[in-house]
């Protein structure tokens, strides 16, 4: 029998209110933060919020309403272990890093990995497989996947289409407070005729400079800036709250020109097809260099993230005259606790000045972000769809060769002319198999060349051509893989007696990357848990050992078939 489940998405989410009386928190414990909503991330928004464990894995998560498991997803990378349940207000709830599953669900996934031989898997389940009670116990927090340390990340979606909501409009309990901290605001020229304090360049307001006679530090705020003619600003500000990490995304940046609202940030919710938009919403470059995010006040024209819900101009500003005008940035956290930074700019006429026409250079080849951009030469081609630029720009195509070992063809390069992000979508990049190498094709890898390394992409070989779908521009090359995964003991040796029935193993790959690995202990599959980040299998091996010797077979590929098997006589 399929139960019928009445959802109610639409009622709450046209009017941007959200029930607060309807879900419990997702653990007993007080909720502090390590990560808040919509904070900025490498290359996106953070979908959640990480709420602190202690340091200690184990505390028990629960759900937060009724409802049942509509998903679960078991990586070695990313969430790691993960529930999805989706409850009958239309609403889902998301619960990741867990270290177990608990109950009905626990038995589901083993007999799901036992009967698929497989530990990693994403399954979306029907929805009379397994229902969950308000407070049900459905596991607990862990730090698997991609986490730095124990805690869980939690969040609250829309079930129709799995946008994700700030969970603290929800009413989960939660105290604060403390003000948010504006470390700095920067103030950027349009163009290259346009000069802020006499530069064309970012002026940051606050300065720490040495005094030359003392060496002492000291600090300079500008408090009045001088611009000659359009320019935008950006803000670095974090948030903290009682016993939580102290550098969290904050909850709403306004900015007030001469009083009037001109730009608001204040990301409730997004989908997740904006958020790699979060990289034009930075200062991307300095971020890159210093991990500081200045979120700016303009909005480039493709980028479609609906975090910002005012940006007159774009955010772009400008003045016609020659008073002062006064601009104020107003920070809020959930609990609106507000800190504050004002500064005047004032417009200096600009004065022509003899400008250099710019070299000739090779950035022949236009893209527009509008449209779908194509670009083929002999043995390589790239294919964009819309929207994978936020701006019009034009690129540079290279090839060369590289003296480098494993790679086996020249170095294609796609390089922009002004535009430092990464593609907004992954692309379509395509290069041919010379005909020297087509007997080794299958042992061919896609790799991003850096200056020092080699990074492999994922692809497919499709007749004599590696197809690939990156997700930064770069250099790219084909690359030589015939060398088979390393596997070694780590917490058991050969000979002696084994002392434990959590048996772990070091799994690596030079280059393809680990792709398929099975575990078996006299001859019978048992499961092994893969650990990204310390590359390693855990197998529990309690209930298939017998007294005296025992023989664990482990096999393990990387993605372009190369094999190996190791065989181990463990003593009990």
């Amino acid at each position: 029998m399929t139960t019928i489940w009445f959802l109610h998405a639409e009622t709450w989410g046209q009017g941007h209110s959200y029930p607060t009386d309807y879900f419990r928190s997702p653990m007993n414990i007080p909720l502090t933060t390590s990560g808040t909503f919509a904070e900025i991330r490498n290359n996106h928004f953070h979908s959640g919020m990480d709420f602190r464990v202690g340091g200690e894995i184990g505390e028990p998560v629960y759900s937060v309403s009724d409802g049942y498991v509509s998903r679960i997803k078991v990586s070695a990378f990313g969430g790691g272990k993960t529930v999805y349940i989706t409850h009958r207000n239309g609403f889902k709830s998301v619960y990741m890093h867990l270290n177990n599953f608990s109950g009905k669900i626990a038995s589901y996934v083993k007999e799901y990995q036992y009967t698929n031989k497989v530990f990693e898997f994403d399954l979306d389940i029907n929805d009379s497989v397994l229902l969950v009670e308000h407070g049900q116990q459905i596991g607990n927090a862990g730090n698997t996947g991609g986490s730095q340390g124990p805690h869980l990340h939690f969040e609250l979606r829309y079930a129709h289409n799995d946008k994700t909501i700030n969970p603290l409009l929800f009413g989960l309990p939660f105290n604060d407070n403390i003000a948010p901290v504006i470390h700095n605001v920067r103030v950027y020229p349009v163009g290259k005729t346009v000069h802020i304090n006499g530069k064309n360049a970012p002026l940051a307001l606050v300065e720490t400079r040495t005094n030359k006679k003392t060496k002492k530090k000291y600090t300079k705020i500008h408090d009045t800036v001088e611009v000659s003619g359009r320019f935008y600003a950006g803000i670095y500000a974090t948030d903290a709250a009682p016993q939580s990490t102290g550098r969290n995304g904050v909850f709403d940046i306004k900015m007030f020109v001469d009083g009037k609202l001109h730009f608001q940030y204040s990301p409730t919710e997004f989908m997740f097809e904006e958020t790699r938009a979060v990289n034009t919403m930075i200062d991307y470059s300095f971020y890159k260099k210093t991990r500081q995010p200045y979120i700016l006040s303009r909005v480039l024209r493709g980028n479609k993230a609906e975090v910002c819900k005012v940006a007159k101009n774009r955010g772009y500003i400008s003045f016609n005259d020659e008073k002062c005008h006064k601009i104020t940035y107003q920070v809020s956290d959930y609990s609106g606790n507000i800190s504050k930074f004002s500064f005047v700019v004032k417009n200096v006429p600009q004065v022509a000045k003899a400008t250099k026409a710019e070299p000739l250079d090779d950035y022949n080849i236009p893209v527009a972000y509008y449209l779908k951009n194509r670009y083929r030469t002999d043995g390589f081609a790239v294919y964009f769809d819309e929207n994978t630029f936020y701006e019009n720009d034009l690129m540079k195509y290279e090839r060369k060769s590289l003296n480098r070992p494993l790679l086996m063809t020249d170095v294609h390069t796609i390089s922009f002319k002004n535009y430092p992000y990464p593609p907004h979508n992954a692309y379509t990049l395509k290069i041919t198999i010379p005909d020297s190498l087509r007997s080794l094709k299958d042992k061919l890898v896609l790799v991003l060349v850096n200056p020092k390394t080699s990074l492999s992409q994922p692809f497919k070989l499709e007749n004599d051509t590696i197809v690939g779908n990156p997700r930064e521009f770069g250099s790219f090359a084909l690359a030589l893989d015939t060398v088979a995964p390393t596997v070694s003991p780590i917490n058991f040796k050969v000979g002696k007696t084994c002392n434990t029935k959590m048996l772990r193993v070091k799994i690596t790959d030079h280059l393809s990357s680990i792709y398929r690995y099975n575990c078996y202990i006299n001859g019978n599959w048992v499961l092994a848990e893969y650990d990204g980040k310390t590359a390693s299998l855990t197998i529990d091996v309690s209930e298939m050992v017998q007294k005296g010797g025992n023989v664990l077979d482990v096999i393990v590929s990387d993605r372009v078939g190369n094999t190996t098997k190791k065989k181990w006589n463990i003593v009990y």
